[in-house]
């Protein structure tokens, strides 16, 4: 009976693993872009390029989809109700980017999903959108750091977390000064105040941050996984070894004790 929980905890642990995993391929590949759009901020041939190039949209197709097979692998790995309301949060969130990428990217990669206007306010519905990803993929990484051990992971997750605070209020006063309430839904300003330039640069720099905060924390999550599965590999391979054919199967608790520790 304790040999079948024990399985069950390796597959679990192998699928947050690969969730993790897929997340963290997409935030690396997000770090990137967000890092080059910071310095295309200073250097305007550098945005021109990114913005004019199909390097954008082709980069931005996996870190959408990672994103969604990360979450769907998440979702349902623990029963603490917590861990399922969290989870199936930022599934949710991933398909409704998925559904505005459909909408943005659709006819370039050829699949004719007509078009449905404002694009603007779609980019900054996902902008938000992405603000409750990061305090979300914080939370989580963090709770499972903190189930395998890694104490300290808790205080991360609570400056990742803050800073997401930080930028999604940010990105009100953004939005708010940028919005044109016209009819048929706002629409961008043509013209800009210091202000808000100096906004745009202030959210850039925090969205950046926070992106790396949450990825450092998520590739936490799956090294910790390999090193905790590894050690429940050595633990199999020992008994395997030590135990003979008369003696009982003994208490092979190693990957119980890191179990007991999910909040």
């Amino acid at each position: 009976m304790f040999d079948l929980e024990r399985e069950q905890l390796r597959k679990t642990y192998q699928l947050c693993r690969l969730g993790f995993g897929m997340i963290a391929g997409a935030l690396v590949l997000a770090c990137v872009m967000s890092i080059l759009f910071l310095l295309g901020s200073f250097e305007p041939g550098l945005l021109q390029w990114i913005r004019e190039g199909s390097v954008h949209q082709w980069v931005d197709t996996p870190i959408v989809w990672f994103s969604l097979i990360g979450a769907t692998l998440l979702f349902g790995r623990w029963d603490q109700p917590s861990w399922q309301r969290r989870s199936g949060l930022l599934l949710a969130i991933s398909v409704v980017v998925i559904g505005l990428w459909f909408m943005a990217s659709g006819d370039l990669l050829g699949l004719r999903v007509g078009e449905f206007g404002h694009p603007w306010l779609r980019d900054r519905i996902r902008e938000a959108l992405t603000w409750a990803k990061f305090a979300l993929l914080a939370s989580l990484a963090s709770t499972y750091l903190v189930h395998l051990g890694v104490e300290h992971a808790s205080d991360s997750d609570k400056s990742a977390r803050s800073m997401a605070a930080t930028g999604a209020m940010i990105w009100m006063l953004l939005f708010w000064q940028q919005a044109h309430w016209a009819a048929g839904g706002p629409q961008p300003r043509r013209m800009l105040g210091l202000e808000s330039h100096l906004l745009f640069h202030g959210f850039r720099l925090i969205w950046v941050i926070t992106l790396i905060q949450v990825t450092a924390l998520v590739v936490s999550a799956v090294r910790q996984s390999t090193f905790v599965l590894e050690e429940m590999d050595r633990e199999d391979q020992d008994d395997d070894l030590l135990r003979s054919r008369s003696e009982p199967p003994c208490d092979r608790s190693g990957g119980k004790q890191v179990a007991e520790r999910l909040g």
